[in-house]
């Protein structure tokens, strides 16, 4: 709905096309970045509008830099939730790429998030999963998002990359099979369509063939990363999909990633940027791209708060950390904690946080309080939940 009505808004003239792309107080910002939201308006290869929800990270310099456009994957479509993603999710993955001097642009595609339109799947099932028309309308709106960033003076028209996970890595790979001027480098982060349980996918012949198709059309060089214990596509999934694209001889490389926590598939958005950025760093150095770091990570100095047991300590450390943004850490007087990540807003961050600190607690404890938000410690106030 609040897709539909901004969308509205955008076509009778009274949305502004971008938002301001100065530092917002409601977002971390780290020195020598700018991170922005923006509902961004595209005209989709059919003429029709669409807008797309979008996060920039970026070098504050404001010259233009090599845009990485980078996109989403999906979840369970029995209980898909399109408006609890956002592009926070990506926040590291963004950072990482601006902090080596490109501007990052996270873009939900259609029927993600707040933006407008029907997701990709809309209408399949299982048994006709449309992989090859997925990739079409993913490769339409990945086009016509790149054509408007393309358009502000802090993005370069000349040099792009495009960066995606899981359904996301499908549609860099379809978007890329239309060699997009400019686009000199795909990376793949344990891409794919249709897994169902790690074993078996839907219509996986129709997968292999688009793959095929994809890497028949293309003339860029694609990096394909997957983890060991990727529980959505497995190496041996992986190395097929692989197999398949490379068929008639794609520029393509592949990389087997340790494994990540309990599920691989994930590192992308969750992984700290030295788990993956050096195989990253190469393949873009190998096609004349920025790959050393222009600005340095924030150092942050949180300190651990006393009440908590060897459990808490462990994912306060983690989470100072993180660059997983918006997130918050919210505790009580006897070491109940909450942790949140990926929130739209700090705000958001600080609710949620506060939520699971309350879950954890006992009947008659004390009211949880927050900790932290972002980087900063927040005065003790407490709130009953």
């Amino acid at each position: 709905m609040r897709a539909a009505i901004a969308l509205a808004m955008m076509l009778s003239g009274s949305l502004p096309a971008w938002a301001d792309n100065s530092p917002a107080p409601e977002y971390q910002q780290i020195a020598g970045l700018i991170r922005t939201p923006l509902m961004l308006p595209v005209t989709l290869a059919n003429g029709q509008p669409a807008l797309l929800e979008a996060f920039i990270t970026r070098p504050a310099n404001n010259d233009p830099a090599p845009v990485a456009l980078i996109t989403n994957g999906t979840a369970d479509t029995a209980s898909f939730d399109r408006f609890v993603m956002n592009p926070n999710r990506y926040a590291s993955t963004a950072i990482a790429f601006a902090r080596h001097g490109y501007a990052a642009v996270v873009v939900l595609r259609q029927g993600y998030g707040q933006s407008s339109g029907a997701a990709e799947y809309a209408g399949g099932s299982c048994a006709q999963p449309h992989h090859q028309l997925a990739g079409e309308r993913d490769r339409d709106t990945l086009l016509a998002a790149l054509k408007a960033i393309r358009q502000q003076p802090w993005a370069s028209p000349k040099q792009a990359v495009l960066v995606g996970m899981s359904s996301g890595g499908f549609a860099m790979l379809a978007t890329g099979a239309a060699n997009p001027p400019g686009v000199q480098a795909i990376i793949n982060f344990d891409g794919g369509r249709g897994a169902l349980d790690g074993k078996s996918f839907c219509d996986q012949p129709g997968l292999l063939k688009a793959l095929t198709d994809y890497g028949k059309r293309t003339t860029i060089p694609s990096l394909w990363l997957y983890a060991a214990n990727d529980r959505a596509f497995p190496p041996t999934a992986a190395k097929a999909m692989f197999s398949a694209y490379q068929k008639d001889g794609a520029p393509a490389t592949f990389v087997a990633m340790p494994a990540f926590g309990e599920n691989g598939h994930t590192f992308m958005d969750s992984a700290p940027e030295t788990f993956w950025w050096k195989p990253v760093a190469n393949f873009l150095q190998q096609q004349a791209l920025p790959y050393q770091p222009v600005v340095a990570l924030p150092q942050t100095h949180l300190p651990v708060p006393s009440v908590l047991n060897d459990e808490g300590r462990k994912a306060f450390q983690e989470y100072a950390a993180s660059q997983r943004y918006e997130k918050a850490f919210a505790i009580d007087a006897q070491g109940d904690w909450g942790v949140s990540y990926w929130a739209r807003t700090r705000d958001e961050a600080a609710e949620s946080a506060l939520g699971y600190c309350a879950k954890q607690q006992e009947a008659g404890k004390a009211g949880c309080h927050l900790y932290t938000i972002n980087n900063e410690v927040v005065p003790e106030q407490t709130v009953q939940r």
